[in-house]
């Protein structure tokens, strides 16, 4: 479940970029433009000519983009097409995406691809598309194309089986199972999306019904604290204008049909919540406190009822080789914050400020 992610400012070719050329990153911003970045592995040159960056800066125009010196550009499906209309116009993915500003609040798009646009791959270099480009089922089923088919009658398989046999062992068994079928690992976080979706209310609803007693009072909890604000729970101001966008995405998290989708949710809100009005920031450069604050509030003002369940499920159903990469540090982070709640450690400082309002409206009688 490993995720892409570089540090733009240290990219050699942006950092060239701003050296070589001012005049565009000043331009760019002007016209809310895009700048293409190829990723640090992917370079192979150092040093550029003045005029190679005329065809990083996308300018939109009605049908796309166009590069500043007069290439037509598309975006679609996480990619950037160029040479429209040839017989074989050439297909760049996109690795990620920041938002940067300028010295006078001026936004701009830094799209970081996976290789430089002169250079042109044999098929046999295409890779498939990363994990964290994934916002849907419907990316997977694109992906596994008639694979899926053959999966569907697995799925079928193995809900009737489940119906037949003790619910023991079932985090094995899905596992078990899945690799008996698979043959190519690099699959494997395709498959298991697609295989959980196919069994997801089957397995969910149990583990809802495993989890309801400590939802039921996680809830109750966070229903006392609704009137905890921002600045009770330490969220710096930088963080609070992303927050409302931050729960709009965490309210998505029940209509995820898979573990990993899930998480890949959780991590969606994380980078929402603690983008600054300069740039977007990696995850690991927030400090722990601070994103322990913002998902603190986030589970206090989002109504999802069984937090529980879905931490359960993704903990035991997402099956990744790595504990240490950025997909599960937003899990545990998450944890982490639903245990602070259950620990009682928000109640005094609600408490607190409840006794406060009373004080104050006694005192305004």
């Amino acid at each position: 479940m490993a995720v892409y992610d570089e540090n733009i400012l240290k990219n050699p070719f942006y950092l060239a970029l701003e050296k070589q050329r001012p005049d565009l990153c000043s331009r760019v911003a002007d016209f809310h433009g895009i700048v293409l970045v190829p990723c640090c592995g992917s370079l192979s040159v150092s040093n550029y000519s003045d005029s190679h960056f005329d065809s990083y800066i996308l300018q939109p125009v009605e049908e796309g983009y166009k590069t500043v010196n007069g290439k037509d550009v598309k975006i679609q499906d996480r990619q950037v097409v160029l040479g429209l209309g040839s017989p074989a116009p050439s297909v760049v993915p996109i690795l990620f995406e920041e938002t940067f500003y300028n010295d006078q609040e001026q936004s701009y798009s830094i799209l970081c691809i996976s290789r430089p646009l002169e250079v042109e791959l044999s098929p046999a270099e295409v890779s498939p598309p990363p994990a964290y480009c994934l916002r849907s089922l419907e990316d997977v089923r694109d992906f596994l194309g008639h694979h899926s088919h053959k999966l569907d009658r697995f799925i079928h398989s193995f809900c009737q089986a489940f119906r037949e046999q003790e619910r023991k062992g079932l985090r094995y068994h899905i596992v078990r199972d899945s690799l008996v079928y698979l043959r190519n690992a690099n699959f494997l976080f395709f498959f298991q999306i697609y295989i959980h979706h196919g069994i997801h209310d089957l397995i969910f609803n149990l583990v809802g019904t495993l989890e309801a007693c400590q939802d039921a009072s996680f809830n109750k909890i966070t229903r006392s604290l609704q009137d905890l604000q921002q600045k009770d729970l330490g969220v710096k101001p930088e963080f609070s204008m992303n927050l409302s966008r931050a729960k709009r995405e965490l309210s998505q998290l029940n209509q995820q049909t898979s573990p990993l989708l899930k998480v890949l949710c959780l991590r969606r809100v994380v980078l929402t919540a603690t983008q600054t009005p300069r740039r977007t920031v990696s995850i690991e450069a927030v400090s722990a406190d601070d994103l322990l604050s913002v998902v603190l509030y986030l589970l206090v003002k989002t109504e999802i009822p069984n937090w529980m369940a879905n931490l359960s499920y993704m903990r035991n159903f997402c099956f990744s080789n790595s504990s240490k990469d950025e997909l599960s540090y937003c899990l545990s982070t998450f944890e982490a914050a639903v245990e602070y709640i259950n620990l009682g450690k928000l109640q005094n400082t609600c408490s607190v400020r409840h006794t406060l309002k009373l004080h104050v409206g006694s005192q305004q009688m």
